[in-house]
């Protein structure tokens, strides 16, 4: 299977060669298992994607139409109406050697619900394979999901993170991305805000080294009246890495009273790096207010003066700060379990209790 994935939706200039990416040969072979913790307060249940509604997701149509083929199971997780998850609902993904692999999963926050999940993706090192996961939700009437996700993946693998999802009146969904390792890695997200006051806050830290590439699409769908969105990437590049993000704040006709901002911060390590970066606000409603901007390249010489003028060397200082950019998302861990374990990766130590 041939596939166009994180197509913009509304494209740019094709020279600039950022209007979708692409993968060719695809060829997965079942699902990889699960290592699941389910609080007793949620319902868990295996579904086909066609018991699902229509959902478009940040990858695309080719991404369900894998999902489809591969005929693998969708694993429906769900809370209860009114009903504060006591707990975190953990998924585990050990993806093997070689493995070739499609998962499907489908969060549900009932009306005035909350539930937050952690999706860990990982293999050894030096593993190489294919990987894809589709994750859809739905937020119900003031209802909140956090979903957090850490890759971990090995530096010959492929992986493609899919999300999709629908906010309903006063709902409100909280994302988490940590991009630690993984050779070729494609993140697409599609959110539609279509409820009253739904809101969206997304949170991406990434880390590109080598010959790898990282490829994000953002697309935050404004269709109920005061949503509102807030999404922010924070990355570091070295080596020979390439890394293209499209965020897309999209203000529809009906959104009045709406509110998005996106903002991109990448450390450029290495001359030998390639960054491509495009962000876009798209408008068909008067009342609404759409910030986006980019901080990309060196560090200030004023900020490696002050530093170097206190006993850091220059390449001390870079390092200090590619480190920042990644802790600065891991902090925003809630939970302290998940926190500390990726503190532990990163070779930090964490302060704080595991939960």
């Amino acid at each position: 299977m041939n596939m166009t994935l994180n197509r913009l939706p509304s494209i740019t200039w094709y020279w600039l060669k950022m209007n979708n990416g692409s993968l060719e040969g695809v060829d997965p072979a079942g699902e990889v298992s699960m290592k699941e913790e389910i609080p007793s307060q949620i319902t868990a249940e295996t579904l086909r994607l066609e018991d699902l509604p229509e959902q478009a997701t940040g990858m695309g149509k080719d991404m369900t139409a894998l999902v489809r083929t591969s005929g693998v199971p969708v694993h429906s997780y769900a809370t209860a109406e009114n009903q504060q998850a006591d707990g975190v609902l953990r998924l585990g993904y050990a993806f093997e050697h070689e493995a070739r692999s499609v998962n499907a999963v489908s969060l549900r926050a009932a009306r005035h619900s909350s539930l937050t999940v952690v999706q860990d993706f990982s293999s050894a090192p030096e593993a190489e394979g294919f990987a894809a996961v589709q994750t859809r939700y739905l937020v119900e009437e003031g209802a909140v999901l956090k979903l957090i996700q850490i890759e971990r993946l090995g530096s010959g693998y492929t992986f493609l993170n899919d999300i999709g999802g629908r906010v309903e009146n006063s709902g409100r969904v909280e994302l988490i991305h940590l991009v630690l390792d993984g050779g070729h890695t494609y993140l697409g997200v599609q959110s539609d805000l279509a409820g009253y006051k739904s809101a969206l806050k997304a949170d991406i830290g990434y880390r590109v080294g080598g010959d790898h590439t990282q490829d994000i699409n953002y697309f935050a769908n404004h269709t109920g009246k005061k949503t509102t969105c807030d999404i922010n990437a924070r990355g570091v590049l070295r080596d020979h890495a390439r890394k293209v993000f499209r965020g897309t704040i999209d203000l529809k006709k009906g959104s009045s009273g709406s509110v998005g901002n996106e903002k991109e911060d990448v450390l450029m390590m290495d001359d030998t790096v390639r960054n491509q970066t495009l962000p876009v606000i798209l408008c068909t409603e008067e009342d609404v207010v759409g910030n986006h901007g980019a901080t990309i390249g060196r560090l200030d010489e004023s900020v490696l003066f002050y530093l170097q003028s206190r006993g850091m060397d220059r390449e001390a200082v870079y390092e200090m700060m590619a480190d920042a950019r990644v802790a600065s998302v891991v902090h925003l861990i809630e939970d302290g379990r998940t926190r500390a374990e990726v503190e532990r990766y990163l070779g930090g130590i964490s302060d704080s209790n595991e939960e």
